[in-house]
This record gives C-alpha cells, sequence and structure tokens, in this order.
C-alpha cells in the first residue's frame, strides 16, 4: 500500500487552513492531532526564507531543496518567499554541491545544521510552535494584491 505525500514528512504535523474563498489568505499551523512532544520538540521546525528563483536553502556549502516532505511554502508568486521546515527532514534530503556564483538576491545561507537547530529553538521560545498567517490585501484601485505576513517569531527581518 503507497502511503500518501500528504501523511509523510512534515504534513503529519502541518496542515494549511485557508481563510478566503481564493485561497490566498490561511493560516500554516500545527495540525490539532499532532503529538505534543513534536511540537515542543524546540529544534525541529524552523521559519526561514528563501529566494524564489532557488527553491532550496544553503547549509554548508550544499543546497537542500525545500519539496512537500520537509517544507510547506508560502508565496508562490514573490521573488522572497517562506516556508516552515521540518529540520530532521531536511536532513535526510539529498544535497547538491553550491557554488557561489550561482547566488541570488534572497538566497538564504546557514553555516551549519546546528546553526538551523539554534534558529528553531530560539523561534520556538519567542512564539511557540511556529506558525505563519498569509493576509491577502487586495487594492481596488490598482486591482492588485499584496501579502501580509503574521509570524509566530516576529518580523521578517529576524529570519535570516
Amino acid at each position: 500500500m503507497k502511503t500518501s505525500l500528504l501523511t509523510k514528512g512534515i504534513n503529519q504535523y502541518y496542515q494549511r487552513n485557508r481563510q478566503n474563498k481564493y485561497g490566498n489568505s490561511y493560516y500554516l499551523m500545527a495540525k490539532d492531532k499532532a503529538p505534543l512532544d513534536v511540537l515542543n520538540d524546540h529544534s525541529k521546525f524552523l521559519i526561514t526564507t528563501f529566494d524564489g528563483k532557488d527553491n532550496y536553502i544553503v547549509v554548508g556549502d550544499c543546497r537542500y531543496y525545500l519539496n512537500q516532505i520537509n517544507s510547506i511554502k508560502c508565496t508562490q508568486n514573490e521573488r522572497i518567499r517562506l516556508a516552515i521546515v521540518d529540520l530532521n527532514e531536511l536532513v535526510k534530503t539529498k544535497s547538491y554541491p553550491f557554488k557561489s556564483q550561482y547566488r541570488n538576491k534572497f538566497t538564504v545561507e546557514f553555516r551549519t545544521f546546528d546553526e538551523l537547530r539554534s534558529l528553531a529553538k530560539g523561534q520556538w521560545e519567542a512564539g511557540g510552535t511556529p506558525w505563519i498567517h498569509q493576509q491577502a490585501v487586495y487594492n481596488k484601485d490598482t486591482g492588485k494584491c499584496r501579502y501580509l505576513y503574521e509570524l509566530s517569531c516576529g518580523k521578517l527581518d529576524q529570519l535570516a
């Protein structure tokens, strides 16, 4: 019997709760039935930014791609994106060499996984189990939409 991607990795613990009919206002938050020992692991989940062109973060000199198993992403069509990452799953992800010549404006780089776990611990201490609220704000005059973000750990500039 095949296991669905929806029940593997981070999807066991997190879900996207839509707040409007368009699906662009939502909460990325822990599931009600997620085990407390997992949610209270201070160094398991991390909110991070990444470049929309990259779709990966750099740890050491290696690229780790954010996928459905190790992360839940926000901001589909933005240059700088947000994700909640399961660090235990990210460690298991195949890595690829990273060359600085391919760095984009918002490519996020970390020295080690210990640095990631330390950041995750700080985020947990600031706001408990990480969550993200994406709120779509429509401008009726221009017909455009922009997004506002509320993070469990504070402001965007405190992430990386």
